[in-house]
């Protein structure tokens, strides 16, 4: 996966307000696809730093990152910034992958970006991963569908209560935490994208 030196491999444009959606989605790519300090988002404190030129590290990150997400609410396709951002991208042949959520679908998306292939980032978040995975050609396996995590899941647990019944320590409270479809889709339900 070459990228210029030191920039990461997905760059994530958003707005601000929309940040709690955002966070979760990198969690999700990171996490997924085991790219831990390889998705950019020009908020994260660890990326961004107190005296950094924030536009000069938003231009090199757009510039090396080889897959750029629009997080695309019907607040942020009105905001220049996510425009400037998908221009700067297209322009720069970047993929370009527009995911959609809140009361925005692909369905509704404004040209141009009606004319890339978009996802609803809430029934097609796996598509995002797995579109990532493809276009970075990731030579990992590709990412487990949420109907197998869901089935690995049950037999996780099954394999943990037998576990804990015989030898009574077995902490099976956590995999909830790990469980980042049921974490996006509840920042799904409680996002709003009204001004």
């Amino acid at each position: 996966m070459a990228t210029e030196e030191g920039a990461p491999a997905v760059f994530i444009s958003f707005v601000h307000e929309d940040q709690e959606v955002v966070a979760v989605v990198k969690e999700f790519i990171e996490h997924e696809l085991k790219l831990e300090k390889n998705v950019f988002l020009s908020s994260d404190k660890h990326q961004v730093f107190a005296g950094d030129k924030w536009l000069d590290k938003i231009g090199h990150s757009l510039e090396g990152a080889r897959v750029v997400v629009l997080m695309l609410s019907t607040r942020s396709v009105r905001r220049p910034w996510v425009n400037f951002e998908a221009g700067g991208a297209w322009f720069a042949g970047k993929t370009i992958i527009p995911c959609c959520y809140g009361s925005l679908t692909k369905d509704h998306l404004p040209h141009p970006y009606s004319a890339i292939q978009a996802l609803n980032l809430r029934d097609e978040a796996h598509y995002l991963v797995s579109s990532i995975h493809h276009h970075l050609g990731l030579k990992t396996p590709s990412p487990e569908t949420p109907w197998m995590k869901a089935l690995w899941g049950l037999l996780e647990e099954q394999k943990a209560e037998k576990e804990k019944k015989e030898t009574g320590f077995i902490d099976v409270i956590m995999k909830d935490y790990y469980d980042f479809y049921r974490r996006l889709r509840a920042v799904l339900d409680r996002f709003t994208d009204e001004n």
